[in-house]
């Protein structure tokens, strides 16, 4: 199960600013975190970066 939503709220992060700072619009952020898409690779690793977790924590 992909927990960005979880990580999100953690860190206190809008759905807005992750798609800011991944250069992804908002609605891609959304399509994640409702599990309809998986982000690519490189997207992983940056999201991981960001929230401050490894892709396994994220994707477990």
């Amino acid at each position: 199960m992909f927990k960005l939503r979880e990580y999100r709220i953690k860190n206190d992060y809008t759905q807005r600013y992750i798609a800011y700072k991944m250069g992804v619009s908002q609605q891609t952020v959304v399509k994640w975190e409702k599990g309809q898409v998986l982000p690519s690779v490189s997207h992983l690793i940056k999201l991981s970066s960001l929230i401050g977790c490894s892709i396994e924590e994220l994707i477990a």
